[in-house]
């Protein structure tokens, strides 16, 4: 299994019931978004098929193929929920999943080398890039060009605080 290839999609968060049903906090679109990207595979490359079988709140109750008791299920606690990005489905030109901008250059709007992406944090609200030792909120005001293909931003910005300006 390649890392490289794997996209984030939840988490599981605990258990549900004596069954083996997990709670799953879903990062897609829509928790149905989960079971568009079977199989699924956990941190360690475990590799499982996920079955929605109701929403509660904001957590979808899983089952993953055999996982049938709560003793199997604590175990996965916490554990992150990946996807082959292989299954995504193919984007238009002047689009791109978040995670393709992870390694792009940062450029201000004359070329000047800024740092390059190391992760994105997404809580709910704006993204945030992680730049050097910079959080940035990622959207269209403080970074007006995504060159997807060239893997290169361009900031409106010309530092960060730990580049100096002279």
């Amino acid at each position: 299994m390649n890392k490289d290839d794997l996209i984030i999609i939840g988490v599981v968060s605990g258990k549900h019931g004596i069954k083996g049903l997990l709670k799953v906090k879903w990062f897609t679109e829509r928790a149905e978004g989960l079971e568009k990207y079977n199989p699924i595979f956990l941190d360690d490359g475990t590799k499982y098929i996920l079955k929605i079988r109701f929403k509660n709140k904001d957590q979808a109750i899983c089952y993953f193929e055999g996982v049938n008791n709560s003793e199997k299920a604590d175990l996965l606690k916490g554990k992150q929920i990946y996807a082959k990005r292989s299954v995504f489905p193919e984007l238009k030109n002047d689009e791109y999943y978040q995670s393709d901008l992870i390694g792009c250059r940062v450029e201000d709007n004359k070329g000047k080398f800024l740092g390059n992406v190391s992760a994105v944090f997404d809580y709910g609200s704006s993204p945030l890039l992680e730049i050097g030792k910079e959080l940035v909120v990622f959207n269209n005001d403080n970074f007006p060009l995504v060159k997807i293909k060239e893997k290169k931003i361009i900031s409106k910005y010309d530092f960060f605080g730990d580049i100096q300006n002279d």
